[in-house]
């Protein structure tokens, strides 16, 4: 997990990587966005997404500023959309930026480790600049940590639900295997069980994410039930939500298949 910055300018940063390395750019950006913003989705503890801590929006515009690189390549991309999702209104002439950035210290350290992963590419590049130095990582300022959301909230199931119900009376079933996946022990799949049983409440909004990743089936939950080696919970589908209706979308880019966002305004 990284994101390189050899020059404090982003698109300076882009522009100077190999195709391998901006490529992945974009996906680990991504990935550091999720860690900085969805709960339970680990790597906070990383000292190159704790750099970020509190300095989203311009994460996001790095990101941004890699995927155009990449695009002026001449590739495909999908992950600008998602990128963009958790800073949508950043504007780059106003947004914060890190301390850190502009530190000699630390691009120096990004541009030593680049000529160490790539010598025959990054000498040439970084003509003078030792070749052996460790990566500067700057501690945040302030820890921040995503926390799952208090007050209002709808939640959001991602797993295959079974149809269910009367003509007329569309339902679907959600089914929780008592096992993890793999059958290996898994702490995020115990938690996700308690959560399923216990933290549902008759009659809670629930949002059922399918193929389809801009329109949700809604509907409202019923008991928890349990049927041989699965916990199961019926919902009595009633409307649709768009993911723009959420005030902050990036939140349905949680891999969980079960997890709780901000309910949308169209819902209260």
């Amino acid at each position: 997990m990284q994101t390189f910055l050899p020059y404090p300018d982003f698109a300076a940063s882009a522009a100077v990587l190999d195709q391998a390395r901006l490529g992945k750019q974009r996906v680990e950006t991504l990935q550091a966005l999720r860690a900085l913003v969805i709960p339970d989705y680990g790597w906070q503890r990383h000292p190159a997404i704790r750099m970020w801590m509190g300095y989203v929006p311009a994460l996001s515009l790095y990101g941004l500023a890699m995927v155009r690189e990449w695009v002026a390549r001449g590739h495909a991309d999908t992950t600008g959309p998602l990128i963009r999702e958790f800073a949508p209104d950043a504007d780059p002439e106003d947004v914060a930026l890190p301390p850190w950035l502009g530190d000699a210290g630390v691009h120096l350290s990004h541009q030593s480790n680049l000529i160490q992963k790539a010598p025959e590419t990054y000498r040439d590049r970084f003509p003078g600049v030792p070749e052996d130095l460790p990566y500067l990582w700057p501690e945040p300022e302030q820890e921040i940590l995503p926390a799952e959301p208090a007050g209002g909230r709808v939640w959001v199931w991602r797993a295959d639900a079974v149809p269910t119900g009367e003509p007329g009376e569309p339902g679907a079933a959600l089914r929780m295997p008592l096992e993890a996946p793999g059958g290996r022990a898994a702490p995020k799949w115990d938690r996700q069980l308690a959560v399923f049983e216990h933290g549902i409440a008759d009659g809670d909004t629930v949002v059922l994410a399918g193929a389809d990743p801009e329109r949700f089936r809604i509907g409202t939950a019923g008991p928890v039930l349990l049927a041989e080696d699965v916990l199961l919970r019926g919902v009595a589908l009633d409307g649709w939500v768009r993911r723009g209706d959420f005030d902050r979308p990036a939140l349905l880019q949680d891999p969980r298949t079960l997890f709780c966002v901000p309910q949308p305004p169209a819902l209260t």
